[in-house]
């Protein structure tokens, strides 16, 4: 069995169970409570993160997927600027 592990998170993913277009558009802080030696967790609260739940921690997120955004589209856009697009035309395509 293939996993990554996930340049957010660290989190180990299967490659075959990966399906990430049943994720929630959003960024979910969840506070949960301990129900006792193996009996597992509850949620008591749940709040968005983008909606100012946790600035400090959005902003350590956000500056990750910006790294992460620039290891991925860094050499797209290392070939647009070779052949003289512009931002504007950047975005246009």
């Amino acid at each position: 069995m293939s996993q990554f592990t996930c340049p957010l998170c660290g989190k180990f993913s299967s490659v075959r169970l990966y399906d990430p277009s049943n994720f929630e558009d959003d960024i979910m802080l969840v506070q949960v409570r301990g129900l006792g030696k193996g009996k597992g967790v509850e949620i008591v609260e749940r709040y968005s993160l983008i909606e100012g739940g946790n600035p400090e921690l959005l902003d350590l997120i956000s500056d990750r997927v910006a790294v992460l955004y620039d290891m991925l589209y860094e050499e797209e856009e290392a070939d647009h600027e070779e052949f003289g697009f512009t931002e504007e035309d950047w975005k246009q395509v």
